[in-house]
């Protein structure tokens, strides 16, 4: 046997094994399941990958890892808010769904899904897309946090908001949203931090981080951070469509850098507080979209 052939009968079937493996590997991360910790290539997946589940028309969640939900609101616009299972069992509500009924329906499907919890619940700013929910929370004896900032833009501004809002539902289809939110209660959080200072909650082993990069989509949106997760719920401060959307309280100059900050956190998810897209590349997303 020359050496030709001896290298040929021993190599070729070695690297015929590391390409099957090869294969198999690319094969089986294609499949994985929604109930599997988040990675790179989980949080990569098309929305479509994630399991859905509907509670009626208008309102449903994504399953996007083992206890983490993604709740999506259509009153009428998709506006999404996110529960986290944390270490300890608490429930962590990231923002609500638009209305107090909806948010009960959330809680009540989850409760039932994963067993009764202690609740937290977390305000990302003061517009009716992160607090619709809070008056149900805080009748329910929910703790919320929220900003300072955010208390005082919601008495400030809530009026305001109520007209535009009612005023962007005078087509006869919307008669039913502009109803719900003519008489929607908008109610502050009852635990208040300093923006500047953000927040830090902890739960077991686990901790969720509360930061403020500075004004954007409005002056006192928040992030929330979940580094055990690599989950970042960046709100509406990051754009999941096509375009800007509502700027009414947004600092258009200040936007770009508030967002330019979240890169100081590591995460394979990125919640915006619209849109379907849950993934990292949002974040130039948005700061192409806002300087361009």
């Amino acid at each position: 046997m020359n050496h030709q052939e001896l290298l040929r009968r021993i190599f070729l079937p070695i690297f015929v094994l590391f390409l099957t493996g090869c294969r198999v590997a690319q094969v089986e991360s294609t499949l994985l399941p929604t109930a599997v910790p988040a990675t790179v290539e989980f949080a990569s997946l098309p929305p479509s990958a994630y399991e859905r589940f509907d509670l009626d028309g208008d309102l449903y969640l994504r399953q996007i890892q083992a206890g983490v939900y993604v709740v999506t609101h259509e009153f009428p616009w998709a506006a999404n808010s996110m529960i986290v299972e944390m270490a300890d069992s608490t429930l962590v509500l990231v923002d609500t769904p638009y209305t107090p009924e909806a948010t009960q329906a959330v809680l009540d499907w989850v409760q039932g899904r994963l067993g009764e919890r202690e609740i937290v619940a977390i305000n990302t700013g003061f517009h009716h897309d992160n607090l619709g929910g809070n008056s149900y929370l805080l009748e329910a004896g929910i703790p919320v946090y929220g900003s300072s900032l955010t208390v005082e833009l919601l008495e400030e501004r809530g009026d305001q908001m109520r007209a535009q809002t009612l005023g962007w539902l005078e087509k006869p289809e919307y008669e039913r949203y502009r109803q719900a939110h003519e008489a929607l209660p908008y109610v502050p959080p009852d635990h208040l931090f300093p923006i500047d200072e953000g927040l830090e909650l902890r739960f077991g082993a686990e901790i969720v981080q509360v930061y403020y990069p500075g004004p954007s989509h409005s002056p006192d949106n928040v992030v929330v951070y979940f580094p055990g997760r690599r989950i970042l719920f960046g709100g509406c401060m990051i754009i999941g469509w096509n375009g800007v959307g509502n700027t009414t309280d947004a600092d258009m100059e200040a936007w770009p850098d508030s967002v330019r900050k979240l890169s100081r956190f590591d995460f394979d998810v990125l919640v915006p507080g619209h849109g379907e897209r849950l993934d990292p590349g949002l974040l130039e997303h948005t700061i192409d979209l806002l300087t361009q």
